[in-house]
């Protein structure tokens, strides 16, 4: 029988079975696919953390939400019998005060389990992961995108930077050979066992070739490109790009390194 760490998936994950204090606004999740309540939400998150352009808000906030399915993916790696269900329906969108920024969590309102088969199990995490994608994360996009007028590409890059930055971490912990071959087995599952349709593109988003570049601090390391900017650099403030950019181009990365 499965037992959860719920401190653990409110530490990495953001699901949470309670209630912050200086809450700002909560809705449920399944009203993110109405655009008055994804206005709302990207309207008010965008003056909280002074965007300059509603696509830079879309992005964080996807970022955040990336979250769900993270944790979903981190459930089915560890091999239990019962996966939590985190359809839009069971889960509420929290967003409230914290230090210098606000931070979104994402309450489970409702404890339901998906039991996983003891046969077959590879067949039945890709039903689940299409469903769920299908059903619960590309709706979500496409409102998003919608509400903000962009294209989903860009949004669909912040879940796919997040999942492959949770899968480094998840291997970079794994305690022997056998749990780090299930964590990249499961990976598998998502990047090439879930049709493209599920996300509603014409390929599947996780299927990728990453790009690898020079470490900026440290010799002979090398750290991946991101899949698609986060767009830190439509904040008010100075943060331009990221090393890890995919705008960047060489010489700027090079200049970084040697500049700091």
């Amino acid at each position: 029988m499965g037992t959860f760490d719920f401190p653990q998936l409110e530490e990495k994950f953001f699901l949470t079975l309670n209630e912050p204090e200086e809450i700002i606004f909560t809705i449920p999740a399944s009203d993110l696919l109405k655009e008055e309540s994804m206005k709302h939400l990207i309207g008010t998150y965008g003056m909280l953390i002074q965007a300059r352009e509603c696509s830079a808000t879309a992005a964080f906030f996807i970022s955040w939400y990336a979250g769900v399915c993270g944790a979903l993916q981190h459930m089915l790696y560890r091999g239990d019998e019962l996966v939590l269900d985190l359809s839009l329906s069971k889960l509420s969108v929290q967003l409230y005060n914290c230090g210098p920024y606000p931070r979104f969590s994402f309450k489970i309102n409702e404890l339901q389990y998906h039991k996983a088969p003891i046969q077959n199990r590879d067949d039945w995490i890709r039903e689940l992961l299409d469903s769920f994608y299908r059903v619960n994360i590309t709706p979500v996009i496409q409102s998003l995108a919608e509400s903000v007028q962009m294209n989903v590409i860009p949004l669909w890059g912040q879940i796919v930077n997040t999942m492959y930055a949770q899968i480094e971490e998840e291997l970079a912990g794994a305690s022997d050979e056998k749990v780090w071959k299930r964590i990249i087995s499961h990976f598998e599952l998502l990047k090439r066992g879930v049709m493209s349709s599920a996300f509603g593109l014409r390929k599947n988003p996780f299927d990728i070739k990453r790009i690898f570049v020079e470490h900026p601090t440290i010799p002979d390391q090398k750290v991946a490109i991101k899949t698609a900017c986060c767009l830190a650099c439509c904040l008010n403030g100075d943060f331009g790009y990221c090393y890890e950019c995919p705008r960047l181009k060489e010489k700027d990365r090079a200049f970084m390194r040697v500049n700091g």
